[in-house]
């Protein structure tokens, strides 16, 4: 039976982006099948839930954990294959026979590095790229886009790419009764719209902003319910964070308040430049909100017709777009009933058995 590890440390964290959300989830589903290879998860903080017995599991809060602690890890667990949740091998790891598995969401910073924060766009030049080009043998991509830009723009072999879509976890569903509970939790007593991910310039949030205001030329009751964090880097962060007309800023909220500002949201305002899946979107559907996506990377293969496809350069197509959902309750009811048909495809059943088909691949390609 295969030795395989894993980077579990997402499981631990309580606020996560969007690459450590599919992080927990690649880890959360494998806790479904403890049996099927011998499971060594690793972390840096120890799990403050129960594993299943049959998963052994390692934790070493210190310096060095990457590029040391882990890597001793593999030897002494004489580990057939370890799954990175990041974009990045040690360069220790690659010295050993472990096979090496990394999750791509997405390439989008070989295009503009403005899209990663300042203080780590050089290990993304320094670190990610060299480790892509030199240190993995199998590469897990989250969406047909990311294989694509894989293949295109690092020239790996398509062979060595599996796809492995995301889920929408069974707590994404229509609540009864969120209204209510936003109005009492966070005094959100009118209708609004929402946007849910980490304020950085590939999430378009100057143009939805500058939408926005359009729209309250029109519906000045209008409201934009902002959910994630704003990094202090970007001139797009900096408006959030100062606060513009109709706008209210939550920052990060418990992830059990997701189902709630999603069930009872206008829509989900998402009009991103680009994505390599875009989990928000998903979950959002699933609980039944129309959304607002843009037509570029993933975001297609996520929404499909289930939503309004703008393009993310246009600033008066997201505006039409925005009016369009404020106005017209039957569009909104229509896109929400398709959206939560077209989320339920996305199933942790179907992502294990991706998973799993992923590692035999990783085990067996040379």
């Amino acid at each position: 039976m295969p030795r395989i590890a894993i980077d579990a440390r997402p499981l631990t964290q309580k606020q996560r982006t969007g690459v450590e959300n599919v992080g927990a989830q690649f880890a959360r589903v494998l806790m479904s099948e403890p049996t099927k290879h011998c499971w060594h998860f690793y972390f840096t903080d120890p799990p403050n839930f129960s594993l299943p017995k049959e998963i052994r599991w390692r934790s070493y809060r210190g310096p060095g954990w990457m590029r040391l602690i882990l890597p001793l890890w593999l030897l002494v667990d004489r580990i057939n294959l370890v799954h990175f949740y990041l974009s990045y091998v040690p360069p220790l790891a690659r010295t050993l026979k472990t096979r090496t598995v990394v999750t791509v969401c997405d390439l989008m910073w070989l295009d503009d590095i403005s899209f990663v924060d300042e203080p780590s766009r050089k290990f993304f030049v320094k670190g990610v790229l060299p480790s892509l080009k030199k240190r993995v043998d199998y590469f897990i991509a989250i969406s047909e886009a990311t294989k694509r830009d894989l293949v295109s723009r690092l020239g790996i072999a398509p062979e060595k790419v599996s796809i492995v879509f995301p889920y929408v976890d069974e707590r994404f569903r229509p609540i009864e009764g969120a209204k209510e509970a936003v109005r009492q939790i966070y005094g959100l007593e009118s209708d609004f719209l929402l946007f849910v991910g980490t304020v950085k310039p590939n999430k378009n949030i100057g143009r939805i902003l500058d939408a926005f205001a359009q729209l309250r030329k029109r519906h000045p009751e209008a409201l934009l319910v902002v959910v994630g964090f704003a990094p202090p880097f970007w001139d797009e962060a900096k408006r959030i964070a100062k606060g513009e007309a109709g706008v209210r800023w939550l920052n990060y909220v418990p992830d059990e308040h997701l189902p709630l500002l999603y069930s009872s949201c206008l829509a989900l305002v998402s009009p991103s430049i680009n994505e390599g899946f875009g989990l928000p979107l998903l979950e959002a559907m699933a609980c039944g909100a129309a959304v607002i996506a843009g037509n570029t990377g993933a975001q297609p293969e996520v929404v499909g017709d289930a939503g309004l496809l703008v393009d993310p350069f246009d600033d008066e197509a997201i505006t039409q777009a925005l009016l369009a959902l404020w106005e017209d309750p039957s569009l909104r009811q229509d896109l929400g009933q398709k959206a939560i048909e077209r989320a339920h495809t996305f199933s942790p059943k179907r992502t294990l058995s991706q998973l799993l088909d992923a590692y035999e691949k990783a085990l067996s390609h040379r």
